[in-house]
């Protein structure tokens, strides 16, 4: 049986997707493509004033284009989704597959969807091949959206009137679990805006292609049939990339470093720094593992993007849990943990991922000020609880070592 490979195509509304997907089936020469379009409701693709152009879809037997409406394929309609690419891949007619997802939807997962096994052993993965994950961005509006602090449901494209996520959230997060970044609408800003989000985007996620285009025209090899995936940087980046990047700071205004320390965080003042602290708003971007003092047996997860800010609980440290409880027989596991260990904190630290536009040593020394002191440490995990901690409470409803952003957030706007 014909294997299409699959390419999904995520980005906010208007931003061009539909566009992208035009373009792809003007300029696909013999290749034969089934699509997918996935919209929320009329808004998703009033935006680009375009639809699908169902003529230059090759007439075939069975269906060649399969529109899914009134929900999420990142979430209500995921089995629609699962169910349509079955379909479509068992009829052994497309090369490749392009599927245009919603507006407001998470790729990552999107992406689970093709790696869900049901209770047979069957998965998506075995007719066909998830292979590139493209996020389209609108440069004409990038810069708005980064420095916005809407919610969804504010801006009336949200799942539904309670979908509180926050804009320049999910744009990020579309961005950093792409394989290529698609930079559309890019004649519509001056070459120093486009420079500067060029140079943000290649911070963001440094292993994926970014691509210029007007109206969606990239070349198609760019985006269908690249092998990218599974190679998703998944919001992670390599310290060699984040070392090419560094090279290139003096350039771009733009510089990537790690801060990482074995002593927790002082609840208090890490708060008044992001609220108050000159330096703060010179941050794009800073995520990964927080340890808060006054919660010394729960990991965090940070995550801030332009003004947006959330602390989330991440599960017990391996710290905290019997040995018994640990993976057995994973060596990837033990070497990651022997990597970070330390000899009385166990794997307790922060790990932050700073993307800003000045000196990283001058915000590595105002993060340093937000750490317990030398007097501080010598109180321990009991005196420490008492310390005063702004940051709204971490829920339990997690499972132990796993990141559910349905849980409940820190959300708080600098």
């Amino acid at each position: 049986m014909k294997k299409p490979t699959v390419t999904l195509i995520s980005g906010l509304p208007g931003s061009g997707k539909t566009s992208l997907l035009n373009h792809l089936l003007r300029n696909r020469g013999e290749k034969n493509m089934g699509v997918i379009q996935n919209s929320l409701n009329d808004s998703d693709h009033e935006d680009s004033r375009e639809v699908v152009e169902h003529e230059q879809i090759a007439e075939q037997p069975g269906e060649s284009f399969v529109e899914l409406t009134d929900g999420c394929i990142c979430c209500s309609l995921r089995e629609d989704l699962l169910a349509d690419v079955w379909q479509l891949a068992q009829q052994s007619l497309h090369d490749s597959i392009l599927i245009e997802a919603a507006g407001v939807a998470e790729p990552a997962s999107v992406a689970e969807v093709f790696l869900y096994v049901d209770e047979n052993g069957d998965s998506l993965a075995d007719v066909a091949t998830l292979d590139t994950l493209v996020t389209v961005v609108n440069a004409e509006t990038f810069l708005n959206d980064y420095n916005s602090t809407d919610e969804l449901s504010e801006l009336g494209i949200g799942l539904d009137e309670d979908d509180n996520r926050d804009l320049v959230r999910l744009m990020v997060d579309q961005i950093e679990f792409a394989n290529v970044v698609v930079l559309n609408k890019s004649d519509l800003v001056s070459p120093e805006d486009k420079g500067l989000i060029m140079n943000l985007l290649r911070h963001l996620n440094p292993e994926a292609k970014v691509v210029l285009a007007i109206h969606g025209e990239v070349p198609i090899a760019d985006v269908v049939d690249t092998g990218r995936f599974p190679d998703t940087s998944g919001g992670g980046s390599s310290e060699e990339s984040q070392t090419d990047l560094d090279a290139d700071s003096s350039n771009s205004g733009i510089s990537s470093f790690y801060f990482r320390a074995n002593r927790p965080f002082h609840p208090q003042r890490l708060w008044d720094f992001w609220m108050d602290h000159e330096l703060a708003p010179s941050i794009l971007r800073s995520r990964g593992n927080l340890w808060l003092a006054t919660r010394n047996a729960m990991s965090g997860f940070w995550s801030q993007a332009g003004q947006v800010m959330a602390a989330e609980p991440a599960g017990k440290w391996w710290a905290e849990t019997d040995r018994s409880e640990w993976p057995q027989d994973d060596p990837d596991f033990t070497a990651e943990l022997e990597s970070v260990w330390h000899e009385h904190w166990g794997d307790r630290r922060q790990e932050l991922l700073i993307i800003s536009q000045i000196d990283p040593a001058e915000i590595e020394a105002a993060i340093n000020e937000c750490l317990l002191t030398d007097a501080e440490m010598q109180g321990g995990p009991e005196v420490w609880s008492s310390l005063e901690d702004p940051f709204s409470p971490w829920e339990t409803c997690l499972h132990d070592h796993e990141h559910d952003h349905d849980c409940s957030r820190d959300h708080d706007h600098g």
